[in-house]
């Protein structure tokens, strides 16, 4: 009977301790404080970040990074399809990507401009060329630019860069097309590139008199004193109506506009033979 009584005693002390200990404001405060959320992951910018960054997306390999960096900017993530990121790959980075904002009101501006490419007016100037505007950013000139300016435009690598500059000089962003450019790149370039004035002058100069010429190559050329090749064996192209001559020709080195370039340069450039003159042997 006395170790059954101790035995009750020790079991109702233990039960008074416990409920004391329970009910301190210790306990208590530990049970109402939530466990902390975790911080929410940084979102990857596709305008700004690098292609390193980008590549550690899911789905995003070297090439589509470098896909991505080439069409900026963009208005939204679903903008991506248009650099040629395929859907699948869009819906695996949307929760874990942004787009910064001063760049997507960019893209936004740059919208209408590229929806109407193609469209000329007076003059043979495209219509997106008037809705661009010195607030977009800085144009690049396409008659004065150097290769690595051109090259830095979305679309635009050191090949057709240096197709570009080879063609010079242009009336308009859409006479790109005349120096073998896809209509692709050109419509990207609406609202990022121009014509210097004084060029676009004189290529309309030049296009006026080859429509009213007789047909003939010499109708547009005027001679000159010759120049000498400082090669032998280069061709003389006339910038102006994208004909090459062969040393012997009566306009060689005489057109008020040209240069002299190897034959395999010049049809690199997309410049073609006289079918006047004589041929090589």
């Amino acid at each position: 009977m006395i170790n059954r009584a101790r035995n009750i005693i020790v079991w109702s002390i233990a039960a008074a301790l416990f409920s004391v200990l329970a009910s301190s404001p210790a306990v208590a405060a530990a049970k109402k404080t939530p466990t902390a959320a975790p911080a929410a992951a940084t979102l990857v910018d596709i305008n700004n970040a690098t292609e390193k960054e980008l590549e550690s997306l899911p789905g995003v390999g070297k090439a589509t990074a470098a896909k991505i960096v080439a069409g900026r900017p963009y208005a939204s993530v679903d903008d991506l399809a248009k650099a040629g990121v395929s859907k699948a790959t869009i819906a695996k980075i949307t929760p874990l990507v942004t787009v910064g904002a001063a760049a997507a009101a960019a893209a936004a501006t740059l919208a209408p401009a590229t929806a109407n490419t193609g469209t000329k007016g007076k003059g043979g100037t495209s219509a997106t060329q008037a809705a661009a505007s010195p607030a977009s950013g800085a144009l690049v000139d396409i008659n004065s630019a150097t290769e690595k300016e051109l090259d830095a435009l979305p679309g635009v690598g050191k090949a057709t860069a240096e197709k570009i500059i080879a063609g010079r000089p242009y009336a308009s962003v859409d006479d790109l097309a005349k120096a073998g450019v896809p209509k692709a790149t050109i419509a990207k370039l609406a609202g990022l590139a121009t014509v210097s004035s004084a060029a676009a002058t004189t290529t309309s100069k030049v296009q006026a008199q080859g429509a009213t010429a007789a047909g003939t190559t010499g109708a547009t050329e005027a001679a000159t004193q010759a120049q000498v090749p400082p090669v032998k064996g280069m061709v003389w192209v006339n910038t102006g109506t994208g004909v090459y001559h062969y040393e012997g020709d009566e306009w060689y080195g005489k057109t008020k506009q040209g240069k002299f370039l190897t034959e395999a340069d010049a049809i690199k450039a997309g410049y073609h033979a006289s079918k006047s003159g004589p041929k090589p042997k």
